[in-house]
């Protein structure tokens, strides 16, 4: 079952069966879908039910939940950085594991689930900067989407900004929650700097702060201020003294928390 929160009448903010989220961005002559969850659920029908208009599917990155559900569109669009990646996680062994992960949770899975084809998404065409990251701008009418090549929790990672909501969708890039231990994340400060020079850059370029931010793993959405103060706690002194925790994988992964915010990182890779 899908849940969806309207974060602006343009802008519907989707929950799937596993947790997941995902993003409706809707103008007058067509949409963007930002991410298809993790595809229990036939993604392309129900997307159906919220807008007739012509849809283009982009894919934040390319980790499982996020693109499994791509399974149920004709074409889909990804960072060439990230390619590896999603055959990686498309393949057998991470389709058992999210079976797995669906019993627990007694969601129903669909009888091909194991079997169905995920075509491999088309390259994300880049023809402008954003300050120093490769972006394009997608029209859809009456609403601008920046599309923004951010390496960070994988290295095709991308953000949309859409500068007349003032709303940042920030993928897995930042969560209040940010996993920044995979073997293919960067390292954590060389993140949070490049995020933080993301920020700056759409604000100088738009003459306005960043109202609000939409998140992969949040229902509802988040302040801008609040990503900005997330960046500014998480300094190279907390990362360097943050304790150690098992993620069950031989990464010396560490955290810091501050009440609801997480940030959980190699240590390892941490460049001082």
């Amino acid at each position: 079952m899908f849940t969806v929160s309207q974060v602006t009448p343009e802008v519907s903010h989707i929950k799937d069966a596993m947790g997941v989220n995902f993003t409706l961005i809707e103008g007058t002559e067509r949409a963007i879908l930002f991410d298809t969850g993790y595809g229990t659920e036939d993604v392309h029908s129900f997307i159906r039910t919220l807008t007739e208009k012509p849809v283009t599917v982009i894919l934040s990155h390319g980790h499982h939940d996020h693109m499994l559900g791509a399974r149920w569109f004709e074409k889909t669009w990804l960072c060439t950085e990230d390619f590896e990646e999603f055959t990686e996680r498309t393949g057998k062994k991470q389709r058992d594991k999210v079976m797995k992960q669906a019993e627990d949770l007694g969601v129903s899975l669909p009888g091909d689930f194991m079997t169905a084809e995920i075509r491999m998404p088309e390259a994300i065409r880049f023809t402008e900067k954003t300050g120093p990251y490769e972006s394009r701008t997608e029209e859809l009418g009456g609403l601008t989407v920046k599309v923004i090549h951010v390496p960070g929790h994988t290295p095709g990672s991308i953000v949309m900004y859409l500068p007349e909501e003032k709303i940042l969708l920030t993928g897995d890039n930042w969560n209040p929650c940010t996993w920044m231990w995979f073997p293919t994340s960067e390292a954590a400060n060389l993140w949070r700097d490049r995020m933080k020079v993301l920020i700056q850059t759409l604000e100088s370029d738009f003459g306005s702060p960043i109202g609000t931010v939409v998140c992969s793993h949040q229902p509802m959405p988040r302040e801008g201020a609040e990503i900005k103060s997330f960046l500014e706690y998480m300094t190279d002194e907390q990362m360097k003294k943050a304790p150690a925790v098992d993620m069950g994988a031989p990464i010396d992964t560490h955290q810091v928390v501050k009440g609801d915010w997480v940030l959980l990182f190699d240590q390892a890779k941490i460049r001082c």
